[in-house]
């Protein structure tokens, strides 16, 4: 109410009639739902002790006994009975059907138990023999074996509206009917009574009584609450424990015998003391018949053969059948004093009718014991001679003999009277009381009438909602059945050999197609599958199978057969609809021709994996579908990073003729067409591939692929133009020795006049001095042809590289400042190099000259130092000019091939010279409106 904020309970009432959910959470926090295995061992063990054994006896003949869980809860009890039961039946020689209706008013209480899954706590309220047959483990959970769950039936059931259950053997219901009022309690008692067989048996809780009910259940133990039904029969065993001696036919005359009642435990089994007991009662003990509560005769002692007298029809053990009817009423009357006033009942001189003839006897009935409870109402009859009256004095008058006539007639008269007053007392009573008996069994039946009438009607509905289920379920079994069918033509059809196996490893079912290899047959459902031969190689089936039972991982192999089958084997755990693992499968699929197949594949992929030459396969329009790892390795990009492309955007194919375009018209036809191609890497250099591309065709002629095959011929082509430069470098040397002999001693000699000329003629001061700057700028070529003619002795030393940058960059920024160019330097410090210092400051000073002069109009160079990989220092040399044409590139560094207008060509070609001289390397990239970066790659010195 608080939740909800409701301050009444008439409140609270409107709102559960407007929110069925309410009353739902309502109901789940009233009712209780502990319990838990075997609660209260010691009331189960006595009923595994005294119940089961007659409950089974009880069923020898129908071998089908019947429970009633009632309030079930989580099902732990109505397993707990299951279990008790199933050890119980296994210890017997013959099969028993076992069958427990386990009923609760929670459905999901109800859902909950038929899963049959609880948690370790069990182990606390189960033996370790228990858990390991009755239980299956998985995952931490454990789940009761499909035997035990296979005996319990849940359903949801309301024990006070709903129809019980009916002839059952045993109804348990512990701990629910404390929790009803008094009423109800009867009410639930009186189904318990109704739906017991006249040998059932009922087990409540420690805490509740059977009430006013006490007349229709006895106790079994008073303690724990186990009462059998009042009809139930003790077994034959106890009953001759009570009476000894049998009953004698009455056409025969045996010796009589006293009851076993009357003799002594310490002459018993003594022969001498029963002849004694037999003499004595045989002549000293009148005739007599000893009747039970029944009415039946039970022993008959001395000559009383005389007193019986058979009656018409089926024989019978009934005291009114076996005497004289007008002996029949007095014997009735005096039969119910005696039972219910326990003392003597005497008639004297009573005429009956017997073997042989009428005859006058006294009849005496007495009970027979008041000492031994268990024979309270046994009553013993006998019959006695009547005592002889004494003679009368003779008379002389014959009114005096009427007189004694009318007087002995008169007496007869009134005994027979007094007789028919008591026998007629003794009806009035007993129709008195059976009077209140048939009211109080009318009010019963009034009663038990309107409990039927409900009943029918909820029969009636229930068996209305059963035709509608029974319509359903003859839909399912009929889908069923066709399910079925199409399973077995699936599995008759398949050529996937395939094993079911349970949680023991037994086979479940296979397919035909797996006894080519496992040699089994239809009678091997059920056996292990250790047991069976096969033809595998593979010896590890059975661990493989368990492996996968435990783990739950499924586990695929290949696995071959001794006449080389090649089997693709797959081991996957076996899960049933509601997820729980039963068993495992195991399927076998025919690879061989697979495997070879794939053989062949493998040494083919292999070669074209490990082949030395770059691979790659194209579609017909040339987009890229594969590439070898050569081809990664010399390129550096991947097959993820160009498959998709078109193998044009991979190499120059502009350098070539004829174009793309007619190349792949030529490889269509059928032609291998075969070149030099150059392309670039994924870090941007150069290389050179020598190619040959082949068309691939189907089996029917169809060109499906093209296959380029190409080797890195990338060193062959630096050697050649290395060769090119060298060879060209050494005509140049030569040629430019014999111009720089040639020309040096005449230069020399015109310097000279032309300082004289200068000194003498001050007028022409102006032409003297351009004259004496070209002569310089000649002067300046004729040395640097020197350099290149014949390298001069120099010597090398280690110097820092940071110093002799920033000179370099000193002596420049005054041009630099003029242009209106930016430098930046980046030098890492402490490297040092084996080097002429003025030759790499000729080389720098070159390098960052020509950027200078290349921006004009202004701009940035980035100038920096940095070691590398392998011992190596590199400088680079970056600006944002206008960069150099891609087909000027090639051409730098070669004789007098200059960018600018006025540059002779011989500066870069020095440069190349000295850095050669220096064991470097100077690389160019440029791109036209970007900038061009020059890098030198130089040993660095320890």
């Amino acid at each position: 109410m608080a939740l909800s904020n409701l301050p009444t309970i008439a409140d609270y009432l409107a709102f559960l009639s407007r929110q069925p959910d309410e009353l739902y959470a309502l109901r789940k926090d009233l009712l209780i739902g502990v319990t838990n295995f075997f609660r209260d061992a010691e009331a189960f063990g006595l009923l595994y002790e005294k119940v089961l054994p007659r409950i089974f006896e009880n069923k020898r003949r129908e071998k089908e006994i019947r429970v009633w869980v009632a309030g079930c809860s989580t099902g732990e009890e109505a397993y707990s009975v299951a279990i008790l039961m199933r050890k119980y039946a296994d210890g017997l020689d013959e099969p028993y059907a076992i069958k427990i209706f386990a009923t609760d008013l929670d459905k999901e209480s109800i859902e909950y138990a038929s899963q049959g899954v609880y948690s370790e706590s069990i182990n606390s309220h189960l033996s370790e023999e228990d858990v390991a047959r009755f239980f299956i483990q998985d995952d931490g959970m454990f789940q009761v074996t499909k035997e035990i769950r296979k005996m319990v039936v849940f359903a949801p059931h309301n024990i006070i509206k709903d129809p019980p259950f009916s002839n059952l053997d045993l109804v348990t219901c512990r701990n629910m009917l404390i929790y009803l009022q008094p009423e109800m309690q009867f009410k639930v008692l009186s189904l318990f009574h109704f739906a017991l067989t006249p040998e059932g048996f009922l087990f409540l809780g420690p805490s509740e009584t059977i009430g006013k009910f006490t007349n229709q259940f006895e106790p079994i133990d008073r303690q724990w609450n186990i009462f059998a039904h009042k009809n139930a029969k003790a077994p034959s065993g106890s009953r001759s424990a009570r009476m000894t001696g049998s009953i004698a036919p009455p056409s025969y005359r045996l010796k009589p015998e006293l009851p076993a009642a009357a003799a002594s435990p310490d002459v018993r089994g003594s022969a001498k003391t029963d002849q004694l007991l037999a003499a004595l009662a045989e002549e000293h003990v009148p005739p007599s018949l000893v009747i039970d509560a029944g009415n039946d005769v039970v022993h008959l002692n001395g000559a009383i053969n005389d007193y019986l007298l058979l009656a018409k029809g089926k024989p019978s053990l009934n005291v009114y059948k076996m005497v004289d009817a007008g002996l029949s009423v007095a014997l009735s009357t005096a039969l119910q004093k005696v039972r219910k006033e326990k003392r003597e009942v005497v008639y004297r001189s009573l005429t009956v009718q017997t073997n042989a003839g009428q005859r006058v006897t006294d009849l005496k009935i007495r009970p027979f014991s008041l000492l031994h409870p268990e024979y309270d109402r046994h009553v013993l009859v006998l019959f006695e001679e009547p005592a002889q009256p004494a003679p009368l004095p003779a008379l002389t008058l014959a009114s005096a003999d009427l007189a004694g006539t009318a007087n002995t007639r008169i007496y007869e008269l009134e005994q027979e009277l007094r007789l028919t007053e008591e026998t007629l007392q003794a009806t009035v009573e007993e129709l008195e009381t059976s009077n209140e008996e048939l009211q109080s069994t009318n009010e019963e039946l009034v009663a038990a009438n309107e409990e039927l009438q409900s009943a029918n009607e909820e029969l009636q509905s229930v068996n209305e909602e059963l035709v509608t289920v029974n319509t359903e379920f003859q839909f399912k079994i009929q889908e069923l059945i066709e399910l079925n069918n199409d399973i077995n033509n699936f599995l008759v059809s398949t050529r996937i050999g395939t094993i079911f196996l349970d949680k023991r490893m037994c086979i479940r079912r296979f397919t035909p197609a797996i006894t080519k290899e496992i040699h089994l047959m239809d009678v091997d459902y059920g056996r292990p599958i250790d047991h069976i031969s096969h033809h595998f190689k593979n010896n590890a089936l059975l661990d493989d199978a368990r492996s996968v039972l435990q783990t739950l991982v499924p586990l695929e192999k290949e696995v071959q057969s001794k006449t080389g089958t090649w089997y693709s084997m797959r081991i996957m755990p076996y899960r049933t609809e509601d997820n729980f693992v039963s068993g495992v499968v195991l399927t076998f699929v025919d690879i061989t021709e697979l495997k070879t197949a794939n053989e062949e594949l493998q040494k083919l992929s292999y070669a074209i994996e490990q082949s030395p030459s770059m691979t790659m396969m194209t579609d017909t329009a040339g987009v890229v579908e594969y590439v070898n790892p050569q081809f990664t390795q010399v390129t550096g990009f991947g097959l993820e990073e160009v498959y998709g492309l078109n193998m044009r955007e991979l190499s120059r194919w502009e350098d070539i003729d004829p174009s793309f375009e007619q190349l792949l018209a030529t490889v269509e036809r059928g032609e291998t067409w075969t070149g030099e191609l150059s392309g670039r890497t994924k870090q941007g250099g150069d290389y050179w591939e020598s190619v040959k591309i082949i068309p691939i065709k189907d089996d029917a002629g169809r060109l499906i692929h093209f296959l380029k095959l190409s080797e890195d011929i990338s060193e062959r082509k630096n050697a050649e133009e290395m060769l090119r430069k060298t060879e060209m470098l050494s005509a140049v040397g030569q040629l430019a020795a014999g111009i720089a002999h040639e020309i040096r001693n005449p230069l020399t000699a015109l310097k000279g006049f032309t300082k004289l000329m200068g000194v003498a003629n001050d007028s022409k001061s102006s032409y003297v001095e351009i004259m004496m700057g070209e002569l310089n700028r000649i002067e300046q070529i004729v040395s640097e042809l020197l350099v290149l003619a014949k390298p001069q002795a120099v010597d090398f030393a280690t110097k820092e590289l940071e110093p002799i940058v920033q000179d370099v960059l000193m002596l420049l920024e005054s041009q630099a400042n003029l242009n209106g160019v930016e430098v930046v330097s980046e030098l890492e410090p402490g490297l040092a190099v084996h080097c002429v210092e003025n030759q790499l400051k000729q080389v720098f000073i070159n390098l960052l000259k020509n950027a200078i002069e290349a921006m004009p109009n202004g701009g940035r160079i980035h100038v920096r130092s940095a070691s590398g990989p392998e011992g190596r220092i590199g400088v680079r040399f970056s600006d944002n000019g206008p960069g150099i044409p891609e087909s000027k590139l090639a051409k730098l560094g070669e004789p007098f091939y200059s960018t600018k207008e006025k540059g002779t060509g011989l500066g870069l070609m020095v440069s190349y010279k000295i850095i050669e001289n220096h064991q470097g390397g100077i690389q160019f990239q440029s791109k036209e409106g970007v900038g061009t970066t020059v890098t030198i790659d130089l040993p660095a010195e320890a």
